[in-house]
């Protein structure tokens, strides 16, 4: 039996859920902070979501980034819980990262017929 799926071109209007969900957090170290060259406020965190296609913008929302912070995101794909992170057969990349005072924006592309789960593992240095 065939599955049919809709696909939608970066032209056309795309249907867009929930956004990324923020899952943790951690600060950097002082010490290991200053050998980086980073602020000692600089934090990861990372965001789930269930998605295909090109979605532009997503928004991600904290708080803790502003206008001028430097924001790093990774992307890949999740099996039955975020931390069993794999690199499967589909191509999935973030690009042109903006952040702005509580959160930043970001082109998402999952290229795959159908929604993955996807995990974004990001880098902030405010």
């Amino acid at each position: 039996m065939e599955m049919q799926t809709e696909s939608r071109g970066s032209d056309q209007e795309q249907e867009i859920g929930d956004e990324p969900m923020q899952q943790g957090e951690n600060t950097a170290q002082d010490a290991s902070a200053q050998e980086l060259g980073v602020s000692a406020a600089s934090f990861t965190t990372y965001y789930t979501w269930r998605a295909n296609g090109v979605i532009h913008p997503v928004n991600f929302s904290n708080a803790n980034v502003k206008a001028n912070s430097r924001v790093f995101v990774n992307i890949s794909e999740y099996a039955a819980n975020a931390q069993d992170r794999f690199v499967g057969s589909a191509r999935m990349a973030v690009y042109n990262i903006a952040p702005y005072n509580g959160g930043f924006r970001a082109w998402v592309e999952i290229s795959w017929g159908s929604p993955l789960n996807v995990r974004f593992d990001v880098f902030v240095d405010p």
